[in-house]
């Protein structure tokens, strides 16, 4: 059982944690429909979301997984 982030995770993580919510890769792709892009290496979630707010927590679940991943909660 591994704790180590890979090198992509640490460096999208790392933003996440500079910049918060201000640098988080989501982007509009038309009325009512929002992504997650890739970003650092780190693919986004393959849904289009239907408002921002979800695709925001998305990212926000995928944050909380990759700080459980270093605390070795997760593998």
């Amino acid at each position: 059982m591994t704790n180590q982030l890979t090198e992509s995770e640490r460096a999208f993580l790392n933003h996440m944690t500079m910049w918060g919510s201000d640098g988080y890769p989501v982007r509009s792709v038309g009325r009512g429909k929002w992504i997650w892009d890739a970003f650092h290496g780190v693919k986004g979630a393959p849904v289009v979301y239907k408002t921002k707010r979800a695709c925001v927590q998305a990212i926000e679940l995928y944050i909380d997984i990759l700080r459980d991943k270093i605390a070795g909660r997760r593998t």
